[in-house]
């Protein structure tokens, strides 16, 4: 198929278009910017897990040190209602 000044090659089986080189190059500086981006937000993601890992970490060692306090007084945080 004649396209602009070039001809167009497809593939028979799937229709798919064949890409030129500078085609192949843009399309390869996509895909590596997608990925890029990908690995980006994949990072940030495990950054806000680790994140809220500590938190939670934090918030238990907060509970164990008050039952401590409590402890500390006569009172047994397991029966406080």
């Amino acid at each position: 198929m004649v396209e602009g000044r070039l001809i167009g090659f497809y593939r028979e089986d799937t229709g798919e278009k064949l890409l030129i080189p500078n085609e192949l190059a843009e399309a390869l500086r996509q895909e590596v910017l997608a990925r890029q981006q990908a690995e980006g937000l994949a990072e940030q993601e495990r950054q806000r897990a680790e994140q809220e890992r500590q938190r939670a970490e934090q918030a238990e060692l907060q509970i164990e040190q008050l039952k401590a306090k409590l402890r500390s007084l006569n009172v047994d945080p397991d029966t406080i209602q």
